[in-house]
């Protein structure tokens, strides 16, 4: 499972605290707006798209900018993720209203089949999209921890 914490942005937040935000995040509920989370049969549907999205990577120092989510680990987005966040998910949504109301992905044998609840999805896309918006203040990080 994919977590992503809409959270404010604020003057002391240095490497440290994106480096070790998930894991105290319990001490951080006055900066974190709204959290959602996203379906990992979901993301690797996805994954193709997700790359061209503007990122940065809050494990190393100074947050390098990068494209994408880190699958396994932390990725941070901002204002300059917004338009692409926000566009990317919009077309995934709207793309799943069309589909059945369970969506499936064949892979290379029965057993590797994907499949996932197209309504359930749906809502939680809303959720990314939402967030997304928001992010174009340049109040809010976007945080996304991979599995």
């Amino acid at each position: 499972m994919h977590e992503l914490y809409l959270i404010k942005k604020t003057e002391t937040q240095d490497d440290s605290f994106f480096q070790y935000f998930y894991r105290d995040r319990d001490n951080y509920k006055d900066i974190i707006i709204d959290y959602t989370t996203l379906d990992v049969n979901v993301y690797d549907y996805i994954f193709d798209s997700l790359i061209w999205i503007p990122s940065a990577n809050p494990a190393f120092p100074g947050r390098p900018k990068d494209i994408g989510f880190n699958t396994t680990g932390l990725t941070l987005f901002d204002e300059n993720s917004a338009s692409s966040l926000c566009s990317i998910f919009t077309a995934w949504r709207d793309l799943f209203k069309n589909g059945p109301s369970e969506i499936r992905k064949l892979m290379y044998s029965v057993e590797d089949n994907m499949s996932f609840d197209r309504d359930y999805t749906i809502e939680k896309l809303e959720k990314i999209i939402n967030f997304s918006k928001q992010l174009s203040g340049g109040e809010y990080y976007l945080y996304h921890v991979g599995i």
